[in-house]
């Protein structure tokens, strides 16, 4: 028994000491914030995160891009349309080799693109679809990512 409590008392300090050294534990928010530069213990991690959650504050950063928080941006943050492109891919890969199609139209929607905008969307997706698939193993992921980049050329 002394044994078994040896042990787990030992796996315990090895874990703490290893989350004591990642600074990112806590997240966001006004306890990240009075943290400061200090150097991270679990005392000061675990004071953060109670004052997060004690002020409720995460949510609010997150959203306005305060407090230290990084607001979600860009297409790959959004779910829809990455679900889309997850369900549909070799569909969307289809649709921009020929500039057009149902599941080019869908995606456009999703991506909230207006119809007058949409032909030049098409041929710059067209022109540039060997950057969005960049080969025949291209995960869902990349592909979004590299969607992103050719739009915002």
């Amino acid at each position: 028994m002394k044994k078994i409590i040896t042990l787990c008392t030992v796996g315990i300090l090895a874990v703490s000491a290893h989350a004591a050294t990642i600074r990112d534990n806590c997240g966001c928010g006004l306890g990240t914030m009075a943290l400061g530069d200090q150097e991270p213990t679990i005392l000061s991690q675990m004071a953060a995160t109670f004052l997060n959650g004690l002020c409720g504050n995460q949510t609010f950063g997150i959203t306005s891009g305060t407090l230290d928080c990084a607001p979600n941006s860009g297409l790959a943050s959004n779910t829809r349309i990455r679900e889309f492109i997850q369900d549909n891919m070799d569909h969307v890969a289809m649709d921009i080799a020929v500039g057009q199609g149902e599941t080019l139209e869908a995606l456009a929607d999703l991506m909230e693109v207006s119809q007058q905008d949409r032909p030049d969307l098409y041929v710059k997706l067209q022109s540039n679809f060997d950057q969005i698939f960049t080969s025949s193993e291209v995960s869902s992921d990349d592909v979004m990512t590299n969607l992103e980049k050719v739009i915002q050329s």
